[in-house]
């Protein structure tokens, strides 16, 4: 994603001009188009969810497939039907994913294994996503991409700290047996379970981020000599990365280490 991003303030390639496009989404317009960072996501989700688990759970490998397909293709499609990318931001989005993919598939092992069992680990973590958003291009008029892009490796590192912390702490059991792993069947009470781990870890994520947000955002604030409700302020560097580095890099510990352990704790 951050590559994504980047890339569209490095190239500065326009979005498709309205007219003739009517556009169906107005939040990200200001951004530039050159490539779809959603055909991005839409290709690298479900294609690394479908490489890391086809041989740790037992499922039918070409259903999974078709269903990786589909959600590329229609979040894809919808990118274009929104007016939002020309067909080449999209193919290009995809095309740099899957090389990225390709490339980055033989180290998944020596990365995780890494992030969970070396001590440097967390600090590499934090100070690399740190160093990207801020060293993000220099843009030529303000837009949501900056901020995004800060969310989404910040995000990151912080998920690399809760692994990190789930590993050292041995806060995740063990496995009973050796992959691969038979899938559960389908009961009422496991929907009942997943709907409650998910309930509980929405509203989690919810209280943590208004809370965190409220305080990163006035601690930046003073810092920098602002007003947390100066809104031009808020888009300034020194204030929107750090506060936003902070509020998100908390929320990958919350999301990856605190809500399970909520979840273990109710035996959920």
């Amino acid at each position: 994603m951050y590559i994504g991003q980047t890339s569209k303030d490095v190239l500065r390639w326009p979005r498709p001009p309205s007219p003739p496009v009517i556009k169906l989404e107005v939040r990200v317009d200001a951004e530039y188009g050159m490539p779809s960072t959603h055909a991005m996501a839409a290709t690298a989700i479900p294609f690394t969810f479908l490489l890391a688990t086809m041989n740790r759970y037992k499922y039918p490998f070409e259903l999974a497939l078709v269903f990786a397909v589909a959600i590329c293709t229609l979040v894809s499609l919808s990118r274009i039907y929104t007016g939002m990318h020309t067909v080449l931001d999209v193919l290009c989005g995809i095309a740099i994913t899957a090389v990225l993919v390709t490339i980055s598939y033989p180290l998944w092992d020596a990365i995780e294994a890494f992030q969970m069992k070396n001590h440097f680990a967390p600090v590499l973590a934090l100070t690399l996503s740190f160093l990207l958003a801020i060293n993000y291009p220099e843009l030529d008029h303000w837009s949501t991409a900056r901020g995004d892009t800060t969310n989404i490796v910040s995000a990151g590192g912080g998920a690399t700290l809760a692994t990190w912390i789930n590993y050292q702490w041995n806060l995740i059991p063990d496995a009973v047996s050796a992959p691969p792993y038979e899938m559960p069947s389908l009961t009422i009470e496991l929907i009942c379970r997943m709907g409650a781990r998910f309930v509980i870890g929405i509203v989690i994520v919810f209280f943590a981020r208004q809370a965190i947000k409220s305080v990163a955002l006035a601690f930046v604030c003073k810092l920098a000599g602002v007003s947390p409700g100066d809104k031009q302020a808020r888009k300034l560097l020194w204030v929107e990365v750090p506060y936003k580095y902070i509020t998100y890099t908390c929320l990958g510990v919350v999301g990856l280490a605190l809500c399970p352990a909520v979840h273990r704790y109710l035996s959920l």
